[in-house]
């Protein structure tokens, strides 16, 4: 061609030509030619420069989609997935997803969203977003397409760990409260209601006067009725399926609770070779059975022997012939409709009597005042007197000695007794020393008579 410039040398590399009207010419034009070009022009004037950037684009390509071996995808329901969708081409493809119902999806929904790099984000998945997912990549210069198959994994619901239907026999006690547990899991959580009879639906949440149905799916009902009596249905629903259970429920007449005679709780001293009575007085129209648990914890039903024990007929437990080894606790047990009754009674060692009241010196006193000279035990097997009266004397029942109107004389007759009383102390056996002050009191009638006081 004519106008043609007409290149004056041949640049190295080769591939680069510079004609004499200052053009540049890039014979084979690839990445590796991308970046900054610069002209210098210079004469003897001066000199400039021009900056070019050359970015060399790629021949058109048609889009392909990585990854097409991944053709599903498991979650559980309520998860939030990612969809992937990696595809390359020139000019860069444009990204649809399609969903299962065959829609184009929108690139930001409260549902779904689309990423910049075409990653499809499906959030809070439910059963119905179950299906087919597929991503359409496109370009002028063609098109590429890849499916994914989303599962969405739901647990069908059980109740107290039981599948389909369950039945139970519950009773309740008239004017008492009484709870009646649904306990339902499964994913996604179950909704829980109950059928009362008479077709009456309480759903969870849900609370009246007399009935409440808690977001666990227990039924409360604050004071049973003979009405209540019937078959009551628990239902748990998900997207996986539904159970039920029946409960068969039958209200009883309130039972007067048996009382316990005594303490409910008793302690006796255990002497050995003696035998022993144990009471369990229970009264109560309503008592089943009475058991007695020995320290072991041998159950000794009504009538049964065994070794030295005997439980009575009448409740009583009989100890023949008992031993340091039965000493313990033994447990008397009631059973009645509403519940147990329990009294417990304690066997413990027996010990010897023991003066806990002495007078280490003299005891003073006003003239006419009444004196109180305590003679204190403790110890098994005491016997305390019966009040003896002579006089201005007395001895109580506690063994007390009471003189009322104290005078002189009595220092005397005191004195005189303390003889009687070491004497009468070396003979004596232990479980009489509180009946020594009978001894007292003769021995002061006599010297009162020889003495005139």
């Amino acid at each position: 061609m004519e106008n043609s410039p007409v290149p004056s040398r041949l640049s190295v590399p080769r591939r680069y030509v510079v004609f004499d009207n200052g053009t540049l010419y890039l014979n084979d034009v690839g990445t590796p030619e991308e970046g900054d070009y610069t002209c210098y022009a210079e004469n003897q004037l001066g000199k400039d420069e021009m900056k070019i950037r050359v970015k060399v684009k790629a021949g058109a390509s048609p889009p392909q989609i990585q990854g097409k071996d991944q053709k599903s995808l498991s979650v559980h329901y309520g998860e939030t997935v990612t969809l992937r969708c990696d595809a390359g081409g020139e000019p860069p493809p444009v990204i649809t997803w399609i969903s299962p119902t065959n829609r184009v999806i929108a690139p930001a929904l409260d549902k779904y969203q689309v990423l910049n790099d075409g990653t499809l984000v499906v959030q809070k998945v439910q059963r119905f977003d179950a299906g087919n997912y597929t991503c359409l990549a496109r370009n002028k210069a063609g098109h590429d397409h890849k499916v994914t198959a989303l599962e969405v994994l739901v647990t069908p619901p059980v109740i107290s760990g039981l599948r389909g239907a369950a039945a139970i026999r519950v009773s309740a006690v008239q004017d008492q409260p009484k709870l009646l547990d649904c306990v339902a899991k499964g994913t996604p959580a179950p909704r829980v209601m109950w059928v009362l009879p008479g077709n009456v639906i309480l759903p969870a949440p849900y609370y009246s006067k007399r009935m409440a149905v808690h977001l666990n799916g227990t039924l409360e009902i604050r004071s049973a009725k003979k009405t209540d009596s019937g078959q009551l249905t628990c239902i748990a629903r998900n997207e996986g399926g539904e159970v039920k259970m029946v409960v068969d429920l039958t209200v009883k007449e309130a039972v007067a609770r048996p009382q316990v005679r005594g303490p409910e709780a008793d302690g006796r001293s255990l002497t050995v070779g003696n035998a022993m009575t144990l009471n369990c007085s229970l009264e109560g129209t309503a008592l089943s059975h009475v058991t007695w648990i020995l320290p072991s914890g041998t159950p000794l039903s009504a009538g049964a022997r065994l070794s030295k024990f005997f439980h009575r007929p009448d409740g009583s437990l009989l100890i023949s012939n008992p031993s340091m080894a039965e000493v313990g606790t033994y447990k008397c047990l009631g059973r009645y409709v509403g519940g147990l009754m329990e009294r417990t009674v304690t066997l413990s060692p027996g010990r010897k009597p023991e003066i806990s009241s002495r007078y280490d010196a003299p005891v003073s006193v006003t003239n006419g005042e009444m004196l109180l000279l305590h003679c204190q035990t403790a110890g098994d097997g005491v016997v305390l007197n019966r009040p003896q009266r002579a006089g201005r004397y007395a001895v109580l029942p506690n063994g007390t000695l009471a003189i009322q109107m104290v005078s002189l004389y009595d220092q005397t007759a005191l004195k005189h007794l303390k003889i009687q009383l070491n004497v009468s102390l070396t003979v004596a056996h232990p479980h009489w020393l509180m009946l020594i002050y009978v001894l007292f009191i003769t021995s002061l009638i006599s010297f009162c008579t020889l003495n005139d006081c």
